[in-house]
């Protein structure tokens, strides 16, 4: 690896939030010749066009972000999103209709997947609803503007749906004039813009799923934190469920610690500065893995603790010891090739993401205790897109 190549990867980690690790490089090189043959690394830095240099880098993020989405992806989410309430929310301030924004929208079928939704909740005509759909990805955006989908793309709308919304033109289909209406388009980078997009006025509903995934831990959380403060007071923010475990070690954490290992007779003190919730949820796993060191939930807490401080090493060792005792412990395994994913050792990831995809069919799943029933297909469409990356 070139010194000019890290330099490019860390430009293009801190302007799309993408990490390209030192096992990528290759495939960083590979995506900046189809970009511009003649580009190498060296050129693309050293750029005086601000111009071209912007494009360049836009053109080279295009070909590194995942764009893997279908319409109505993992609905249970989408499906329970409670309109009449976001309707009265924006009334009471004065609005007469309900602003959502679809951050990281790829090419479109999550936005129109909730303005199909939509639509159906209010019942008659146009419903009061306005729909801003984002993405870094000028590519992906054009694709959702023709909104023209394959087979592929549409294959969990019942005919039903599929025929009030859309119109099949041999064997694609055209999202129709209905949902067009209610979406608007436009470029926006989560990483280096700031949150809502400029110009934008805060939100009812923001959805950003299944993409924070891609980001290191801290891109993730400050995302996270971004989001949520472009919504409007009692609104609601929708990510994807790996999304949650990715960037919200710490909280996922606390309910692993909080349910596996309760505190015992911990005192305070007023000289003692209180310890932060990360702190108190190690030190449970201590005293736990003290008394029994194969304590399967224990080392987990432990793991995601690692994790949270930017130590994937000492992750792995802690959630392997929690995949020894319980095999079948998707959370562990799913955390493990995040770990994996974070060393660059790709040949690990892929083996703990297929582990986790077996463990997730799994009945005796003890992650089941910790995530909800529909968050399994999230969890499990992420680990199948991070297999098909890997």
């Amino acid at each position: 690896m070139t010194v000019a190549l890290a330099r490019l990867a860390e430009l293009v980690e801190r302007e799309s939030g993408i990490v390209v690790k030192e096992s990528q490089m290759q495939a960083l090189v590979a995506a900046l010749r189809r970009v511009s043959p003649e580009t190498t690394a060296e050129a693309l830095l050293a750029g005086d066009d601000p111009i071209e240099h912007s494009l360049l880098l836009g053109r080279l993020v295009d070909q590194l972000a995942v764009q893997e989405t279908f319409f109505l992806r993992e609905p249970s989410e989408l499906e329970a999103i409670d309109w009449d309430r976001l309707l009265a929310l924006a009334r009471a301030r004065g609005a007469g209709e309900v602003s959502v924004w679809v951050a990281a929208c790829a090419s479109g079928e999550e936005a129109y997947s909730v303005a199909m939704l939509a639509t159906e909740a209010f019942g008659h005509g146009r419903p009061p609803v306005s729909i801003l759909a984002t993405d870094i990805s000028a590519t992906a955006l054009r694709r959702a503007e023709d909104g023209v989908y394959s087979e592929r793309s549409v294959r969990e709308l019942s005919p039903q749906r599929h025929d009030r919304f859309l119109v099949r033109e041999g064997r694609r289909s055209v999202v129709g004039e209905q949902l067009r209406s209610l979406v608007r388009l436009r470029r926006h980078n989560l990483v280096a813009e700031p949150s809502p997009p400029p110009g934008e006025v805060p939100f009812d509903l923001v959805l950003c799923r299944n993409v924070l995934i891609y980001f290191g831990s801290d891109t993730a959380e400050r995302v996270v934190g971004s989001l949520r403060s472009a919504l409007h007071p009692g609104g609601d923010l929708i990510l994807g469920a790996a999304d949650r475990l990715a960037s919200s070690a710490r909280r996922l954490g606390a309910i692993a610690a909080g349910d596996a290992t309760p505190a015992r007779g911990r005192q305070a003190t007023r000289s003692r500065r209180p310890r932060t919730p990360r702190a108190r949820h190690r030190s449970s796993a201590k005293r736990v893995m003290a008394e029994d060191p194969l304590d399967a939930e224990a080392n987990f807490v432990r793991g995601l603790s690692a994790l949270a401080d930017g130590d994937p090493q000492a992750a792995v060792e802690s959630l392997r010891r929690a995949l020894y005792v319980e095999p079948s412990f998707a959370l562990a395994a799913f955390q493990l090739a995040r770990a994996h994913d974070l060393q660059g050792d790709e040949q690990a990831a892929r083996r703990a993401y297929a582990r986790t995809l077996r463990a997730l069919a799994s009945d005796t799943d003890r992650s089941r205790l910790l995530i909800r029933p529909g968050d399994v297909g999230e969890i499990a469409a992420a680990c199948r897109a991070r297999l098909a990356r890997l």
